[in-house]
């Protein structure tokens, strides 16, 4: 099963928790997670939710979707839980199990993130914990990547790290360290982070008991969001 295809993914990280590489699909569980037989047959379920929501009648052909969880703890009980099931368990190389058999459907492996090498920091990126060599690396690979549809890929990549790594994106950001495509990359992110900061600005000031026509001076906001917003957290009481 190839660990990870070049090719553009499909974000669907915000709606059901995982991350689509065509054909692949991926789980990811941060430091400390473990994974359990839940875990296993949620993401089979997953799978069968990438071949057929907006999909042609096998347009995605089944013997195509493969599974893959990157996580950093041995999933000792969960491995067992599956064996007991009738799965087969078998380690391909170290640290990486691949399932098949009893009530799995698709060819399944688990990744111990823990004891991979550099050359899968284009999946450890993704998980909480990931550190700044890996982003600056992923990063790079993007700015000098030529074809269209693998800087689609690094992008998405990016993006996904971004939301499991929010405070070490900011930190390089500030520090100057990310590269020339941030904001083009980041746009939205950029954009719903402003919108936040300035959510808080705005419901300080109410709270404070501030005119509704200072705040929208201050804020650039039409009054009626203003009002509209100070409805939405609970304040009642405006001067304006």
């Amino acid at each position: 099963m190839a660990a990870l295809k070049k090719e553009p993914g499909r974000h669907l990280a915000d709606d059901i928790g995982c991350f689509f590489l065509e054909h692949n699909v991926f789980e990811f569980k941060g430091y400390g997670d473990g994974i359990s037989i839940n875990d296993v047959f949620k993401i089979e379920g997953y799978a069968l939710f990438y071949m057929t929501i907006d999909k042609k009648v096998n347009e995605v052909p089944l013997e195509t979707v493969t599974i893959s969880v990157l996580q950093y703890r041995f999933p000792r009980g969960a491995l067992k839980e599956l064996e007991a099931k009738g799965c087969v368990v078998k380690e391909r190389s170290e640290g990486i199990f691949e399932i098949s058999g009893g009530p799995i459907i698709f060819p399944f492996q688990i990744i111990d993130a823990v004891i991979l090498g550099w050359e899968w920091d284009v999946l450890k990126v993704l998980v909480p914990g990931a550190t700044e060599e890996q982003v600056e690396k992923i990063q790079a690979e993007y700015e000098q990547a030529e074809n269209e549809l693998l800087k689609q890929h690094l992008a998405d990549v990016l993006r996904t790290a971004y939301e499991s790594n929010e405070s070490l994106f900011e930190k390089m950001k500030e520090e100057g360290r990310m590269g020339e495509k941030f904001d083009q990359i980041f746009e939205k992110q950029i954009q719903e982070a402003a919108e936040k900061k300035e959510e808080r600005i705005v419901a300080n000031l109410l709270k404070m008991n501030e005119p509704v026509d200072k705040i929208v001076r201050a804020c650039e906001w039409p009054a009626e969001k203003v009002m509209s917003f100070a409805k939405k957290i609970g304040v009642t009481t405006l001067t304006l």
